[in-house]
């Protein structure tokens, strides 16, 4: 045997010891039924209602030398919003809307998590985790809905308003219950608060942050 088909066969035998002696990584199939809310630090910018919405798609665990400290990210599809109500009139691209406005914020968003995980051993098939990290969120469409009656063309703009961009807090825990064959359920809360302004209000300065609360259920193969 020479010597390009001894490092031929040494490289497919430590390939072969990577992907079948020991896990790397585990993927997660999620669905994240989730209440969101936005804040404001105008004086003239309160809360209105919440919204309900859902996420869904795969998250990656990788395991960082063991199966106790994993490095989480994926691809989730997420509904999220809420409602902000104007306690002063507004400059509104060439008009003014009145005290009392609301806007009531639709979004769908392409996340991408990026955090620490940190797993107990197992307990009766159990484990327990926590996680604490960033949540990516990328705007994909928006919906804007008032209770004052305006133009289409001034929704238009509204959803313009919307960053395409945004980051936050990733902060949560839950559990794991094995199912055996390298199998297991999910199920935790996730909370996430956007460092970031949502939104780019020309009318009057502010901040304006996105904060998720998430039932996080999942099925781990």
């Amino acid at each position: 045997m020479n010597l390009k088909k001894l490092i031929l066969l040494l490289m497919i035998l430590s390939v072969r010891q990577i992907c079948f002696g020991q896990k790397r990584f585990d993927l997660t199939f999620i669905a994240s039924p989730q209440v969101s809310w936005m804040t404001s630090d105008s004086k003239f910018i309160v809360r209105g209602k919440a919204f309900t919405g859902f996420g869904y798609g795969v998250e990656g665990d990788i395991f960082l030398h063991s199966d106790s400290y994993i490095i989480v990210t994926g691809m989730t599809v997420s509904t999220v919003g809420g409602s902000m109500v104007y306690k002063k009139s507004i400059p509104f691209h060439g008009k003014v809307l009145p005290v009392g406005t609301s806007l009531d914020y639709s979004l769908t968003d392409l996340e991408i998590p990026l955090a620490l995980k940190m797993r107990t051993r197992n307990f009766n098939r159990m484990r327990y985790f926590a996680q604490f990290g960033l949540t990516n969120w990328f705007n994909i469409k928006t919906n804007v809905t008032t209770n004052v009656q305006e133009s289409s063309t001034q929704m238009q703009a509204v959803k313009h308003e919307i960053r395409i961009f945004n980051l936050g807090l990733n902060v949560g825990g839950g559990l794991e219950y094995d199912l055996g064959r390298g199998n297991a359920l999910t199920g935790g809360l996730i909370y996430s608060s956007g460092f970031v302004d949502s939104t780019q209000n020309s009318g009057i300065k502010d901040a304006t942050t996105l904060n998720v609360l998430r039932l996080r259920f999942g099925f781990i193969f």
